[in-house]
C-alpha cells in the first residue's frame, strides 16, 4: 500500500510456488512494490496548478469521466518493465504479477480503478454499500491489460467511505459467510482494518487444512485501506 495526500494504491502480489521460475532476478514483492510507486506517482501528476496548457488530456486517450486511471497504470505498468527488460525475462508466463486498486479525489470527485481479485467497496453517504470487485487479469509486462480494469468516479459528497481490501481481507463476507459486505464495511469503520484481519485469522485458524472451506492458501495475505470522506 502506498498513498499521499488525495491518492491511494493498494496492490497484492501474485504468490505462487515456491521455486516456481519467474523469469525475473527482482521478485513478486519488488514489482508491486515498484508498481505501486510508479502508479501513485503518475495518479498526482497534473493534480496542481499547470504551468502551461496540458499537452494531452489527463487521461491520455481516455476521458476521465468515463474511464479514468486506465492510462496512468498502463504507464506505470510500462515503467516498471522498462525497469527491468534488460535483466529479466518478461516473456516468461509467471512474469511477476499483481492486483490493484486505487483511490484518487480529482477536486469534487472521486476516481477508483480495480484490476484483478482485489475489491473496492464505496459507502455511500445515504449508507447503502456496493461492492466491486475486479476479474481475472492481472497487471504484469503488458500495459495494455489496464483496459480490463473496472473504474469509476463518483461525486465526492454522495461519498461517505471507500474500502480497499485485497482478497485475503474479503474472505469474511465471499468465502466465509461470517458476514456480508456492510457488514465487512461496518467491521473496518467502526473496529479499524486490524479487526478485519484479525477475525479473518480465527476463522482460518479454525480450518487450517481448508477442508470446510476449500481455498489455494489456508492463510492469505490482506490488506485493508479505509478512505473517509467528510462534508465538502
Amino acid at each position: 500500500m502506498a498513498a499521499a495526500p488525495g491518492a491511494v494504491v493498494v496492490l497484492d502480489g501474485c504468490g505462487l510456488p515456491l521455486g516456481t521460475d519467474l523469469g525475473c532476478v527482482h521478485g513478486t514483492a519488488w514489482y508491486a512494490r515498484s508498481l505501486g510507486t510508479r502508479l501513485l506517482a503518475r495518479m498526482l501528476d497534473g493534480l496542481g496548478p499547470q504551468a502551461g496548457p496540458p499537452v494531452a488530456p489527463p487521461e491520455g486517450v481516455h476521458r476521465p469521466a468515463r474511464r479514468p486511471l486506465v492510462a496512468r497504470l498502463a504507464g506505470a505498468i510500462a515503467d516498471v518493465a522498462a525497469a527491468h527488460r534488460a535483466s529479466c525475462d518478461l516473456t516468461v508466463p509467471t512474469t511477476p504479477a499483481a492486483t490493484v486498486l486505487a483511490v484518487r479525489v480529482r477536486g469534487d470527485l472521486v476516481d477508483y480503478l480495480v484490476l484483478a481479485d482485489s475489491t473496492i467497496l464505496l459507502e455511500r453517504a445515504a449508507g447503502n454499500v456496493e461492492e466491486i470487485t475486479g476479474g481475472p487479469y492481472y497487471a504484469a509486462a503488458d500495459p495494455s491489460v489496464a483496459d480490463a480494469a473496472i473504474t469509476g468516479t463518483v461525486p465526492v459528497r454522495e461519498l461517505r467511505r471507500v474500502f480497499m481490501l485485497t482478497d485475503g481481507a474479503t474472505r469474511l463476507a465471499d468465502m466465509f459467510g461470517a458476514t456480508d459486505w456492510p457488514g465487512l464495511a461496518r467491521l473496518a469503520a467502526e473496529h479499524g482494518p486490524g479487526e478485519v484481519v484479525e477475525r479473518t485469522r480465527e476463522v482460518e485458524r479454525t480450518d487450517p487444512q481448508a477442508l470446510r472451506w476449500p481455498r489455494g492458501k489456508a492463510c492469505d495475505d490482506a490488506t485493508v485501506a479505509v478512505c473517509a470522506f467528510g462534508s465538502r
